[in-house]
């Protein structure tokens, strides 16, 4: 429901979108963020009768009347910090927190006062505090440490049962991998309490602009634009709070598909790519693999995809070999030395593959064998021997051209 209210003694008008089940004393709690002083320091009125806390905003006959918002001197003002000691238990007449949120809550349904005199008879004098704002901070307080413990258990849980994941957080965040890989929980106790209080910042800092933003010019084509922009942020946000409590497997990188081959005794680690139409080798690894002697150039051309590249020819038959059985693959050798071997849809067609993640693997029927993807330690692995193999063979070939050169 819209409900116009007016600081009372100002021009001050401002209009709020306010759900109907909503108290009174909700509403103040809500105004509080847009007025500088707080909930307890508010009277409202209507037709210039005060409302009183437990009412509740749909069984107020508001039409198209304005509440005014009148500002009280607040009865907290001489209140003194609170000390939960033994010792202040104990002088305080033996309340306990429960006693006192119930005494209040009481006064909240009579309408009786926003405080609670918490003084005993030991005491010179009493004090005044606001009972619910320390509950709320206390839960609120508990709540963040809870959640902060239950994330700590779900790293844990998750990344030193899974080492693929692991190797994914040791490249995204380091300092949070190594903090669970050795154990330090306080660590990582850390790492989360910094990005909650971040998040928690980020969003107060959304919250206050978007507050200033609807009590600005409605009418104001930026406004509405940051209105907009504000509003689309917090959806996607929402959405990747989403992403992170149901599928967090999904925020981190996912690596290719590999499997182990073997071409005339010649270790080869192949990608499955469906989207690649045909098997492709390189130049360089169908020389490696002693297959170059049977391509045929006939077959050359341009291979086009992300890139292009010079189509040396084809290898009609070749030889495999997936986990010790044999198959015949037809092979399009490729001028380009960066692509290694690419197992494609036409021999997975040809042999009737079929990738299953679950078991985590390509399965040849034909042959009654899975070729097992390789993980994500393996692979980076491969790439780390494959990169001192070249940084080798560059020498080498540095040095032979230093020597022809003398």
């Amino acid at each position: 429901m819209k409900i116009m209210v007016n600081l009372e003694g100002t021009d001050d008008y401002r209009e709020f979108d306010i759900d109907e089940n909503l108290s009174i004393l909700d509403l103040k709690a809500n105004l509080s963020t847009v007025f500088d002083f707080s909930w307890n320091e508010m009277e409202l009125l209507l037709n210039e009768r005060t409302l009183a806390n437990h009412l509740i905003l749909k069984n107020i006959k508001i039409d198209d009347n304005v509440i005014t918002l009148r500002k009280v001197k607040s009865n907290l003002a001489a209140s003194r910090n609170l000390s939960l000691s033994n010792t202040s238990s104990q002088n305080s007449g033996g309340n306990s927190l429960g006693q006192v949120f119930s005494q209040y809550m009481s006064n909240q349904r009579t309408g009786t006062g926003n405080t609670i005199n918490t003084s005993g008879g030991n005491r010179g004098g009493g004090y005044n505090y606001n009972p619910l704002s320390a509950l709320m901070s206390s839960f609120r307080s508990n709540a963040k440490e809870q959640f902060i413990k239950k994330r700590v258990k779900e790293l844990h849980d998750r990344f030193l049962t899974s080492p693929d994941d692991l190797n994914s957080l040791f490249n995204s965040n380091p300092e949070l991998a190594e903090a669970i890989v050795s154990g330090n929980t306080p660590k990582v106790e850390s790492i989360v309490r910094k990005q909650v209080e971040e998040a928690e910042q980020k969003r107060k800092n959304e919250e206050m602009e978007y507050i200033r933003l609807m009590n600005s010019d409605q009418n104001d084509p930026e406004v509405q634009q940051k209105i907009a922009k504000i509003i689309q942020q917090k959806n996607i946000d929402e959405n990747l709070r989403q992403a992170e409590e149901y599928m967090p497997e999904t925020l981190f990188p996912v690596h290719m598909l590999f499997i182990n081959l073997e071409i005339n005794k010649q270790k080869v680690v192949a990608l499955v790519d469906t989207g690649a139409q045909s098997t492709v080798m390189s130049q360089d690894l169908c020389k490696k693999c002693d297959l170059f002697n049977l391509c045929d150039t006939r077959f050359s051309g341009i291979a086009k995809g992300v890139g292009t590249s010079r189509i040396i020819g084809t290898v009609h038959a070749a030889q495999m070999k997936v986990q010790g059985k044999v198959l015949m693959a037809k092979i399009t050798v490729i001028e380009n030395s960066s692509i290694g071997f690419i197992f494609g849809l036409d021999n997975m067609r040809a042999h009737r593959c079929t990738i299953d993640l679950k078991q985590n693997g390509l399965i040849f029927p034909e042959l009654g064998v899975t070729a097992k993807f390789l993980s994500d330690g393996e692979i980076k692995k491969i790439k780390e021997e494959q990169e001192e193999e070249d940084e080798k063979m560059a020498i080498e070939e540095a040095k032979k051209a230093s020597l022809n050169n003398k």
